[in-house]
C-alpha cells in the first residue's frame, strides 16, 4: 500500500492540484494589477453602479479551489473509503486555508483593512455555493451557483434610495453582520452538501420509507 505522501502525490496530481495554483496566482496577479478597475452595471434604477474588479475575484478563486475536488477518476472516488474522504476533506480546508491568507497578504498591501474582510466574506460565501453546485451537478459546475448570484450582485444591489441593499455582500462593509450571517449560512449548507456522499444519500432514500 502507498504511504502517506504517495497517496497525497496521486491526489494531487489527480486532480491537477498544479493547474489550481496557477490558477490562484494568476488571479492574485489580476487582483494587484486591476483590483481597483471599476465594473460599470446598470441597475433597476437610474444611472450606474460602479463595483471594483477585486470585489468579484473571490468568485473565480473560490470555483477553482472547490473545482479542484473533481477529477479524472470521479466514478471511482464517488465509491471511495473513508481514508480518501479524509484526504479531499484535507484539501479542501488546506485549499481554503491557503487562498485566505493569499487574500489577507496581498490585500493588506494594496487595499483598505475594511476590503480584507469583504473580500474574506465573499470568498467563503462563494465557496459555500460552489460546494452546493458540485454536489448537486458534478465538481467540475462548482460554477453554476456563484456564477449566478453575479446577477442579482450587480444589477440589484442598489436600492431606490441609492444605497447598497443588506445582503450584498460585494459591497457592503466587511464588519456587516448580515453579510456574515450568509456567509456561515453558505458555508454550512456547503458542509451538508459536502457530507451528504452518493453512497450517503443512497444509504438515507433506503431508510426512508
Amino acid at each position: 500500500m502507498p504511504d502517506l505522501r504517495e497517496s497525497w502525490g496521486l491526489y494531487l496530481r489527480a486532480h491537477r492540484f498544479r493547474g489550481i495554483v496557477a490558477g490562484w496566482v494568476a488571479v492574485i496577479a489580476c487582483d494587484v494589477a486591476f483590483g481597483s478597475a471599476r465594473l460599470v452595471f446598470p441597475f433597476s434604477g437610474s444611472g450606474s453602479s460602479a463595483t471594483p474588479l477585486r470585489h468579484e475575484i473571490p468568485l473565480a478563486l473560490a470555483v477553482m479551489s472547490v473545482g479542484g475536488l473533481g477529477s479524472v477518476m470521479n466514478s471511482l472516488e464517488e465509491g471511495a473509503a473513508k481514508g480518501f474522504r479524509r484526504v479531499e476533506i484535507a484539501y479542501l480546508a488546506g485549499a481554503v486555508s491557503a487562498v485566505t491568507l493569499s487574500l489577507v497578504v496581498t490585500e493588506f498591501f494594496v487595499s483598505p483593512g475594511g476590503t480584507v474582510l469583504l473580500l474574506v466574506r465573499a470568498f467563503l460565501i462563494w465557496v459555500g455555493l460552489a460546494l452546493l453546485s458540485g454536489r448537486a451537478w458534478g465538481w467540475r459546475f462548482s460554477w453554476i451557483l456563484p456564477l449566478a448570484t453575479l446577477f442579482p450582485l450587480t444589477y440589484w444591489q442598489v436600492d431606490g434610495a441609492g444605497r447598497f441593499r443588506w445582503w450584498d455582500w460585494t459591497d457592503q462593509p466587511g464588519t456587516s453582520i448580515p453579510c456574515w450571517g450568509i456567509a456561515a449560512g453558505s458555508l454550512l449548507a456547503g458542509g451538508i452538501a459536502m457530507a451528504l456522499t452518493p453512497w450517503r444519500v443512497a444509504r438515507l432514500r433506503r431508510l426512508l420509507p
